[in-house]
C-alpha cells in the first residue's frame, strides 16, 4: 500500500454526545456553572438516528437558552447543508433546505452556539445521524504545528478532501489550543489531508492562506492518532515590491518578496548604478540618489520576470535633515574583528580629517588615523596595539554628503576588545546529511548563521560571553534561507529543528557543543 502512515497508532474510540461548561459572571446567590443540557428523550429525531429523512432537528434543553452567532458556531460535517437555527422557550430548532446525500453519516457541531440566559455558560455539542443504515465510526486526530517556529497552531481548519476535489474539504475539524484537530464519525476511504488558516471563512484553501498538507493521500480503514504533525507555512505570494521609503537626506530603501540582485532600478527615469547601491539582503536594498528640487519620485523596478512601479512624495523639510553618524558597533564596544565605523543616510563625498579626533583615554594623547569611505560608510583605521579605551570626536561638518549636507557632531568613549574577550563554539552537525543552515541564537535573536554543505563540524567565533541556543534549518536548495511549502508543487516546507539546551560561552574559551533537540 503506497499511502503515507508514518508512526500511526491504531485504536477505536466510541463517540458520544458532548457538552461542557464555562464559568460566567457572579450575579448573587449560588452560581450556576452548568451549561444547558439536553433533556433525555426530548431530541427529535433522536441522536444517532439511522435512515434519517427529515430536514429538521429539535433539541429541548433543561433551561432557557439563547443563540450565540449561529452562522459561525453551528455547521454540518460533511458540509452539505447550511442549518438555520431558531429558539422557542427551551427548544432549539435546526432546519435546512438542501437535499442530503444517501448513505452518509452527518455530524452537526454546535461549538459555543448556545448559552443559558442567566450565566451565559456555553455548550459544545454534537448531533449525529445517518441517511443510511449505519453510522460511520472512524476517528482521526493530528496536530498542526507552525513550520517555522515549531509552535502549536490554534484555530486551523483541518480538512479531509475527496481525491477529486482539492478546494473544499469533505470532512473538517478545527485545531484546539493544543494544536490538536480531531475528526469523528468518518467513513472508510482514501482522502487528501490539508490544514489551512481560513482567513475569509469560505472553507476553501486560497493561494495566500497558510497551509499544511500530506504529500500523499491517506487511507482510512481504522481509527488513527497521527504522531506526525502537519507543518503549516504561508506560501510565497506573487512577486511584489513591498515598500519604497525615503531616509533623509539622500537614501532610499526598497524591499520585496523576491531577489533584487539582478533587478534594474530607475528613479524619475534615471538609472541607479550598482555602485550607488547597498544590499542588506537579496530582497532589500538601499540606494543613494540626490533629490534636487524634486519632491515626487517614481521608482521602476525591472527584472526578467517582473516590472513594478512605485511612487513616493516627500517634503522640503524632510530633505533638509542633516547627516547623522550611526555607529556600526554596539554598546560603545568594538571587537578585534570590527572596525570603528559609522554610516549615514547619504553617499559620502568627502571627509575632513581635521575635524576628527581619536584620543587614548589612558594618556590623553591623540592617535594617528586614516579614513576610508565606502559609499555611505566612514571607517577609521589606526594601530590598536596597547589601546583599550579611546575617545572619538567628530566636529560638525566632518563628513559631507552628495546633498551638500554636513554631518552632525558626535563624541563617544569606546572600549576596544581583544580576541581573548570572546569565545569560540564548535558544533557537530554530522547528524544532518543534507545542506543545513545553523543559527546561533541569543534571546531568540539570530547572532550568527552558517550554511553547511558537508555535514561536518562548524565554528562560531568572536562570541560574546553569555547563554546561547541553536536552530538548524534544512536548506535543500542552498539559498541560505528557510523556504515555506508549496502545495501546488507538492513541496513540503523546509524542516526546522530547535535545540533547547542553553550553552554557556565564556571569554577566552573554546568549546565543543552537542546538539540536544527539544522534545
Amino acid at each position: 500500500m503506497s499511502m503515507v502512515f508514518r508512526k500511526i497508532i491504531i485504536l477505536f474510540i466510541p463517540i458520544i454526545l458532548l457538552s461542557c461548561a464555562q464559568v460566567g459572571t457572579l450575579t448573587g446567590g449560588e452560581k450556576d456553572e452548568i451549561a444547558p443540557q439536553p433533556v433525555a428523550g426530548k431530541t427529535f429525531p433522536p441522536n444517532e438516528t439511522i435512515g434519517f429523512r427529515s430536514n429538521e432537528v429539535e433539541i429541548t434543553f433543561d433551561e432557557f437558552i439563547q443563540l450565540n452567532n449561529p452562522i459561525q458556531t453551528i455547521f454540518f460535517v460533511p458540509n452539505h447543508a447550511t442549518p438555520i437555527a431558531s429558539i422557542k422557550n427551551k427548544t432549539l430548532s435546526l432546519k435546512w433546505e438542501e437535499q442530503l446525500k444517501e448513505n452518509t453519516t452527518y455530524v452537526i457541531y454546535m461549538n459555543g452556539a448556545l448559552k443559558d440566559v442567566a450565566e451565559s455558560n456555553d455548550t459544545l455539542m454534537t448531533y449525529v445521524f445517518s441517511t443510511g443504515t449505519t453510522i460511520d465510526s472512524l476517528s482521526y486526530s493530528v496536530n498542526v504545528v507552525n513550520a517555522r517556529s515549531n509552535k502549536l497552531v490554534k484555530g486551523a481548519t483541518v480538512g479531509l478532501f475527496a481525491l477529486n476535489d482539492s478546494l473544499k474539504p469533505y470532512y473538517f475539524a478545527k485545531s484546539n489550543a493544543s494544536g490538536l484537530a480531531t475528526f469523528s464519525y468518518l467513513k472508510e476511504g482514501t482522502y487528501n489531508l490539508a490544514a489551512f488558516i481560513d482567513e475569509n471563512l469560505d472553507m476553501q484553501i486560497q493561494p495566500s492562506e497558510s497551509v499544511a498538507f500530506r504529500s500523499q493521500p491517506m487511507e482510512f480503514s481504522a481509527s488513527q492518532i497521527d504522531t506526525v504533525p502537519l507543518l503549516l507555512s504561508t506560501p510565497l505570494g506573487a512577486k511584489k515590491t513591498n515598500s519604497f521609503t525615503y531616509n533623509a537626506p539622500g537614501s532610499f530603501t526598497v524591499a520585496s518578496n523576491y531577489s533584487l540582485l539582478n533587478a534594474d532600478f530607475f528613479m524619475n527615469n534615471t538609472k541607479i548604478e550598482k555602485e550607488n547601491m547597498y544590499f542588506f539582503e537579496e530582497d532589500s536594498v538601499a540606494f543613494y540618489y540626490a533629490p534636487q528640487a524634486e519632491t515626487k519620485f517614481e521608482l521602476i523596478v525591472q527584472s526578467d520576470t517582473i516590472s513594478d512601479t512605485l511612487n513616493l512624495r516627500i517634503t522640503e523639510r524632510e530633505k533638509a535633515n542633516s547627516l547623522r553618524l550611526i555607529p556600526t558597533f554596539k554598546n560603545n564596544q568594538v571587537g578585534n574583528h570590527e572596525t570603528v565605523s559609522f554610516t549615514v543616510n547619504d553617499r559620502i563625498v568627502t571627509v575632513d580629517n581635521l575635524k576628527i579626533e581619536l584620543v587614548n583615554i589612558e594618556d590623553s594623547l591623540k592617535i594617528p588615523f586614516e579614513t576610508k569611505i565606502d559609499l555611505n560608510k566612514l571607517s577609521l583605521d589606526f594601530d590598536r596595539k596597547n589601546l583599550t579605551k579611546i575617545k572619538v570626536l567628530f566636529q560638525k561638518g566632518a563628513a559631507l554628503g552628495q546633498q551638500n549636507t554636513l554631518s552632525d557632531s558626535i563624541s563617544l568613549f569606546l572600549a576596544l576588545k581583544e580576541e581573548k574577550d570572546y569565545g569560540i563554539i564548535h558544533v557537530d552537525v554530522s547528524q544532518f546529511e543534507q545542506n543545513v543552515i545553523v543559527e546561533l541564537l541569543q534571546n531568540n535573536k539570530v547572532v550568527q548563521k552558517v550554511l553547511n554543505f558537508d555535514g561536518s563540524k562548524i565554528s562560531f567565533s568572536n562570541i560574546e560571553p553569555g547563554l546561547y541556543q541553536f536552530r538548524v534549518i534544512e536548506d535543500l536548495n542552498a539559498n541560505f534561507k528557510w523556504d515555506p511549502g508549496n502545495r501546488a508543487l507538492n513541496l513540503q516546507p523546509e524542516k526546522v529543528y530547535n535545540f533547547s539546551k542553553p550553552t554557556t560561552v565564556r571569554a577566552n574559551w573554546e568549546i565543543d557543543v552537542p546538539l540536544t533537540p527539544i522534545q
